[in-house]
């Protein structure tokens, strides 16, 4: 049997916006909860942001995200939780052109992926725990079994369906929607800081005497503030 719920709308268009031209390392200074090194992104440069499509699969089996793409919302993210299967592809060339149909925005899966070098060339945001060449069974030898919309575990952090997925080469972030609200203008006022930071070093001055000018945004953070 598959499960499926609907999708929740508690992320909005502006937020995503706002955080665009933003970086996750940045959101990363106040959140503990970024997926684990294993999770990398199949080709660099990459950016991907959006709402959390969460689909729990059964071990080889695809049925689940065929059930997910039925309610796929132009801009989600499917985040795709295999466990420890890591011997069968989530995806490959053509289903990422079947997502890129439906709008999807990007994937993260703790599985392997394949066909890596037609994902990179259609340009579709992808991270996994590796490639394999052996394909997942879509068929499942008569499997149903799985979830949408359900929090799902990937990468070592507890996804839940609406999070704001924020990933880039350097990895993805997960946060809640209420915890992207509340601390946008935290990662704004530090990106603006590095900024300025490094147009002042170009003049010739020292870390010391930027700090000295201006604190760096991160002084202000508490450990209570920090989201566990």
């Amino acid at each position: 049997m598959i499960s499926v719920y609907p999708s929740p709308d508690i992320l909005s268009k502006e937020l995503i916006d706002s955080y665009r031209p933003l970086a996750p390392a940045t959101l990363g200074h106040i959140l503990e909860t970024s997926m684990d090194s294993g999770i990398k992104a199949v080709y660099k440069p990459i950016k991907l942001l959006g709402p959390a499509l969460t689909v729990q699969t059964y071990p080889q089996t695809m049925n689940a995200v065929a059930e997910a793409l039925k309610i796929a919302r132009p801009g989600d993210v499917l985040v795709i939780a295999r466990g420890s299967e890591n011997r069968h592809a989530t995806t490959g060339e053509i289903g990422c052109l079947g997502y890129i149909e439906r709008g999807i925005a990007g994937m993260i899966t703790d599985g392997p992926v394949t066909d890596t070098v037609a994902i990179e060339r259609m340009l579709f945001p992808v991270f996994s725990r590796g490639t394999v060449a052996m394909t997942s069974k879509t068929g499942g030898w008569g499997i149903e079994w799985g979830a949408v919309n359900v929090p799902v575990n990937v990468g070592s952090v507890v996804v839940n369906p609406g999070d704001m997925v924020f990933a880039d080469e350097d990895g993805v972030l997960i946060a809640s929607p209420q915890m992207a609200a509340e601390h946008l203008s935290f990662v704004e006022e530090k990106e603006n800081w590095e900024a300025w930071v490094r147009q002042e070093i170009a003049k010739g001055r020292t870390i010391s005497q930027c700090r000295s000018e201006r604190p760096d945004p991160m002084t202000k953070v508490t450990v209570s503030t920090i989201n566990q």
